[in-house]
């Protein structure tokens, strides 16, 4: 019974020192007043990864919120990607851009403002890669 105690005390005590990090939650891009600031603190976070986790925690972030990310946050996560070495993450990108734009023409406006650096970091769309069949002589598991 003590032994218990004294382990639910040491993990409250634990929980106590968490750190907690700073992922412009407070900030809000639909406030005209915040935008500005909530599009830098993302470029400078793409800027500065250097982990693919991050890379990823960020990019879920941003397309998790209700608007289109901003050009300058789109081209700092691809530009980070490929730092990363990630170029399955740098063609998904693409591809939650083309789902997140809410019209296809804003999506052709990014890949137009976009192509020059995605020529430069030799970043293809989804549908320049083609399409992958899986081709299977037999299915063990019907037999």
């Amino acid at each position: 019974m003590f032994g218990r105690a004294l382990r639910l005390r040491s993990v409250r005590s634990l929980n106590l020192r968490t750190a907690t990090r700073f992922y412009s939650s407070e900030l809000d891009p639909a406030n005209k007043s915040e935008y500005d600031q909530y599009v830098d603190h993302w470029k400078h976070h793409f800027a500065t990864v250097d982990e693919d986790f991050e890379l990823e925690r960020g990019l879920n972030h941003i397309f998790a919120a209700d608007w289109v990310p901003s050009v300058e946050v789109v081209e700092e996560a691809l530009k980070a990607s490929r730092r990363l070495n990630t170029f399955a993450t740098a063609v998904r990108i693409l591809e939650g851009l083309e789902e997140k734009a809410p019209k296809k023409d804003q999506y052709e406006q990014y890949i137009r403002h976009l192509s020059p650096l995605l020529k430069d970091l030799g970043v293809p769309e989804k549908k320049e890669l083609g399409e992958f069949a899986i081709f299977r002589d037999r299915n063990p598991w019907l037999e």
